[in-house]
This record gives structure tokens, sequence and C-alpha cells, in this order.
């Protein structure tokens, strides 16, 4: 004879069940263009901001890492990947994974955290830059540069620069927001931006060496693809013997003259700020984008040196940080 199980019995196991179910973590997809120190200090800062606000890995939540190694074919797989593992949000790094991961996510009640994202309305990301309720399941966090603020260190560094060499990838938005962005401020500050296309990772050398001569200095936003390849604009602007801005601090020991931008740990942790409001009960549509304020401007002596100019000491002023003998100093230490 079979024994009958109470009905107030059965009730406490489909409770004890349902607890059970809501007590596995949260599988967050991490994903990044590529794997580079702006990038990852993105990420670190991401999960860092989760554990200070008291998520344990493995308890609340659990990580599922993804890096498309600069290649714009990967994103799609990588968001599609996560679908398939029942993610229950997605932060993506870069504007390409964040494209992929809101048409993947297209209609779904996933939440979508983008980071790194240049111009989230030019990139399609989002309706409103102010009114969340109109951008559905999607938020996040911008590092809008301000273009015409670095051409015009560019000429602070050396009033006889006219001519601007900036190699960029006509198939990220973001990039072609920024160098459109450069064309049109150029001119009221005395400049000419010569652009020169590289359409991968592969043809950034080539394009690079197209400018040797030709320019006055090199100038390189936070396009993604041209970053993966950043050597080949230090070999070209060694070789040219001119100076080189890059509008990201994490690569100045790279080789850049000079760099500017946010710092983009911080930015991370402001991303996973978001990330928490949501593990909280909060909606992307009730978050409105965040643009990151404060770029810092950053020099590289040894770099300067490798090209024989000197900065000018209202530069050096301003400057967060100086690079010098393969080390950052802050400014004002005493090296």
């Amino acid at each position: 004879m079979k024994r009958k199980v109470g009905v107030g019995v059965a009730m406490c196991l489909v409770a004890l069940l349902a607890t059970a179910a809501a007590a596995q973590p949260v599988k967050i997809g991490i994903c990044k263009f590529l794997d580079h120190p702006a990038l990852n200090a993105v990420e670190k800062g991401t999960m860092d901001a989760l554990t200070a606000a008291g998520y344990v890995v493995g308890v609340d939540v659990e990580f599922i890492i993804s890096d498309a190694q600069a290649d714009p074919n990967n994103s799609i797989p990588i968001a599609q990947s996560f679908a398939a593992q029942g993610v229950g949000i997605v932060v993506a790094i870069a504007t390409p994974m964040a494209q992929a991961a809101a048409e993947v996510f297209a209609g779904t009640d996933v939440p979508i955290v983008f980071s790194a994202v240049t111009d989230p309305l030019a990139a399609g990301l989002v309706e409103s830059a102010t009114d969340p309720s109109q951008n559905g399941n999607i938020t996040g966090v911008s590092d809008l540069i301000d273009v015409a603020a670095d051409l015009a260190l560019l000429k602070e560094l050396d009033p006889a620069v006219q001519k601007i060499g900036l190699v960029y990838n006509p198939g990220e938005a973001n990039s072609v927001a920024l160098t459109e962005t450069a064309l049109e401020a150029g001119p009221a500050l005395g400049l000419t931006i010569v652009t020169a296309i590289a359409d991968s990772t592969a043809n950034v050398p080539m394009a690079a060496q197209s400018l040797i001569g030709r320019v006055d200095a090199f100038y390189v936003t936070t396009d993604n693809t041209v970053v993966s390849a950043i050597d080949a604009i230090i070999a070209a602007a060694e070789e040219g013997g001119v100076p080189f801005l890059m509008a990201d601090p994490t690569s100045l020991e790279f080789g850049p003259t000079l760099a500017t931008g946010h710092d983009y740990y911080r930015h991370g942790l402001i991303t996973g700020g978001f990330v928490a409001q949501i593990l909280e009960g909060a909606s992307p549509s009730e978050l409105a984008v965040v643009y990151q304020q404060g770029p810092e401007v950053f020099l590289n002596l040894d770099a300067a040196a490798t090209i024989g100019i000197k900065f000018p000491q209202p530069l050096i002023d301003q400057a967060s940080g100086i690079y010098f003998g393969g080390a950052l100093w802050g400014a004002g230490e005493d090296s």
C-alpha cells in the first residue's frame, strides 16, 4: 500500500524546490571585443563592483566570460551562446559586442548592460540617452571622448602641427562617429584631418604606413580594430618622427606620445553598479545611460624622447600622470 503524502507536506516540498531553484546563481554573460588593457579593466571593475555590493561568485552570481578576439564575426555567436546557456544578464563591452547582444536578445526580458560604448545613439543601441523608458531591455555606460579637446592638445604640444593622420575602421559605428567629429572639429583649430581606412586588424599597418610623410601627427580614437594593432601606429609615428595621441590611457605603455581618456576600471565599477541595481530588481528601462565624465591627460616622456620632442610646461602642469623609465608616475610625484 502506497503511503499518501499530506497536502501540507506536498506544499512544503514545492516551496523547498522553489527555494532551491531561486537559490541558483544568476548567470551573467560578460563579453568583450578583444583582450586589451582598457576592456580588461572594465571587465574587472564590473566584477569587483558586484563583489563590493555583496554578491558572491558561485553562490549569488556566475560569470560566463567570452572574448571576440577583435573579430566582428565572433560577436553574434558569442551572444547566441549566452542565450543558449540561459544567462540572466548580459554585460557587453565595446560597441560591436553591444550591437550583437542587442540583436540576439531583442524582444526578450534579458537585461543588457553595455560598457565602453562611444555613442549608443549612433550605434542604434538606444532610442534616448536621457529617457530610459524608450530603450527596452538595454542601458549602460558610454566612454564618449572629447575629440576637439584631443586635437587641441596636439596643437598645444606643437603649434606647427597642421595635418593629423587618423586610421579608422568604417565598419565600427563608434569609430565612424568619432572620425566625423574630428573632421568637423579640425578646421576651427587650423587642422586638416587625413584619414586612412583599415577595415580589419590586418590592414592597420598598411593604413598607418600610407600616412608617413603626409601628416604632422597621428591620432587614434577608441576604434577597437585599430587599437588591437596599435603597434603599427606606434611604428609609423616613430618612423615619421611625429607625435601620436591615443584616446586610451591604459595603452600608454605601448608607446603613444600622449594619451587622454577615462579611467576604465572606474568605468567598470559604474557598469557593475548598473548590474547590481538590476539584480536588486531595477529594470534597464528605469536606468538612463551614463556618460562617464572627467577625462585625463597622460604624457609619455620615453616616447617623446624617441622622436626628439619636449612637452611644454602648460601641458605638463595639466597631466594626471607621466610615463617615464617604463613606469607611470603620478602628477607632481618625484621620480
